[in-house]
């Protein structure tokens, strides 16, 4: 299936725009340069995802950030909270910008990258999303907005739900967010993304309990009790600080 879901593009201008953004997200904006790309989250103060972001800059230092177009809003509102105190425009310019080279849904969840979008918002911290192990994250870096829970869920280990990769077959498409319960109807997880691969078979990004991981059977929802098959990711999930 080729579905791509629409871009949104936030553009922040200005002499203070990377400054602003460095207090503000999860990747290390000094290492952005001009030509290069760089991946991040945007967290609130309990370290909850608010969006996610693929980072560019232009010769003007001005930082544009992709994002699923649901979200759009959202992050305006997130940015334009702070950026009041800093030498910095926040502006919406997805109707500037031509969408080109972009990746399927199916293509983008099969690089274990989920979506963060408006029904998800606020759901995850990054490393339920696999962040950690996708270079969304420098723990290297300052402080951050959220920084002090993704620091001790990093050294703490005390991450224990993570996104796994599941088929399962099925003509309905889960929705983000949708609630997993297990075959005894116990709550163990939420959909991250959900890609159509044909009509019957469907894949998914979940977050799962890690107490549940290897689960054979869940229910979506208010769906039926559906077998799954658990596929693997193309990265390893960090096992330590």
């Amino acid at each position: 299936m080729t579905t791509i879901d629409p871009r949104a593009y936030i553009q922040l201008s200005g002499p203070d725009s990377r400054k602003f953004l460095q207090g503000q997200v999860t990747c290390d904006m000094e290492a952005l340069t001009c030509g290069t790309t760089i991946n991040g989250a945007h967290c609130t103060p309990k370290g909850r995802v608010i969006f996610l972001f693929s980072a560019t800059c232009n010769a003007q230092g001005d930082i544009v950030l992709q994002m699923h177009q649901s979200i759009a809003a959202i992050a305006m509102a997130s940015l334009q909270k702070f950026a009041v105190f800093f030498k910095t425009q926040v502006a919406d310019i997805s109707h500037q910008v031509a969408d080109h080279d972009l990746q399927s849904n199916l293509e983008r969840l099969r690089t274990g990258s989920a979506e963060v979008v408006d029904k998800t918002t606020d759901l995850f911290i990054p490393q339920m999303l696999n962040l950690d192990a996708l270079g969304y994250i420098s723990f290297k870096k300052g402080c951050y907005t959220g920084q002090e829970i993704v620091a001790r869920a990093h050294y703490r280990g005390a991450v224990k739900r993570r996104m796994h990769h599941l088929q399962l077959q099925t003509p309905t498409l889960p929705s983000p967010g949708d609630s997993i319960q297990d075959s005894a109807g116990k709550a163990i997880g939420n959909i991250a993304s959900a890609a159509q691969v044909d009509k019957t078979t469907v894949e998914i990004l979940a977050v799962l309990a890690d107490k549940a991981a290897d689960v054979t059977e869940i229910q979506i929802g208010e769906g039926q009790l559906e077998k799954i098959t658990h596929l693997p990711l193309p990265y390893e999930i960090p096992t330590g600080p």
